[in-house]
Parts: structure tokens; C-alpha cells; sequence
């Protein structure tokens, strides 16, 4: 059994559609001040753009923890 963590960056477009950017593994200690900060970066350099549509706020980031048990 094994538990396996993924942060997901939530980020609205200017067409009104959400792009979702996924990250394996996130650090444990990993603070909400620290996500937006980078979050807000990626939507200053315009690193999110999708079918020439930017991203314009932060939404949302949450992590989510699944447990895979292999069948035997």
C-alpha cells in the first residue's frame, strides 16, 4: 500500500475556462503563503497560457492524498 500526494494549482482563464497544473510528490511543509507566491509569479510571467488564453488570478491550490493497494 502506498499513499501517493498531488498538489493541483487551479488558475481561471481570461475565457472564463480553469486550467489545472498538477505536481507530484509536493514538499510536506508546504505553506499556502509559499503556493500563492509562486502561483502569482507563474500569472506575472504569463507562464500559463492556454490555446493563447492567460491566466488572470490564482483560484485555488489544494493537495490531495490517494492510497493505491496493489491487488494480489
Amino acid at each position: 500500500m502506498a499513499d501517493k500526494r498531488k498538489l493541483k494549482l487551479v488558475f481561471p482563464l481570461d475565457n472564463g475556462d480553469d486550467f489545472n497544473y498538477n505536481l507530484a510528490d509536493p514538499n510536506e511543509e508546504l505553506t499556502k503563503s509559499e503556493v500563492d507566491v509562486v502561483m502569482q509569479k507563474m500569472i506575472d510571467t504569463q507562464a500559463i497560457i492556454k490555446n493563447n488564453h492567460k491566466a488572470t488570478a490564482i483560484k485555488e491550490a489544494y493537495i490531495t492524498t490517494t492510497t493505491q493497494d496493489v491487488l494480489a
